[in-house]
């Protein structure tokens, strides 16, 4: 049997930004892309609509969204999916806070 290589990495060991956002792929297919947010306190007012799915697991910090013109709230351990084709964008944040998104070809249900 062969067996692929594994990595190990710590999503705490990452600099967190002056302003803006960093995103960095943990892993990624043809299917699937894994990555990790890290957010300062001035994240960019950038308005997203993704043509696929998108969850997103907020592991520390606290967030505030706007999802079709609704603002959600995301504290630590909150796991929010967000639908292809719907508007979002991130009002604020703590300063280091640290997502994990996950953003597919398929749509996730």
């Amino acid at each position: 049997m062969k067996y692929k290589h594994f990595s190990i990495q710590n999503l705490f060991s990452k600099s967190v930004p002056n302003s803006g956002e960093l995103f960095e792929t943990l892993l990624k297919n043809d299917e699937v892309t894994i990555e990790v947010i890290i957010s300062s306190n001035s994240p960019e007012p950038t308005q997203y609509n993704q043509t696929y799915d998108e969850a997103v697991l907020l592991i520390t910090g606290k967030a505030n969204l706007l999802i079709n013109e609704k603002e959600v709230v995301m504290n630590p351990g909150d796991f929010l999916h967000i639908p292809a084709n719907t508007p979002h964008k991130v009002l604020k944040t703590e300063k280091g806070t640290r997502w994990l998104a996950i953003h597919t070809k398929g749509a996730l249900c």
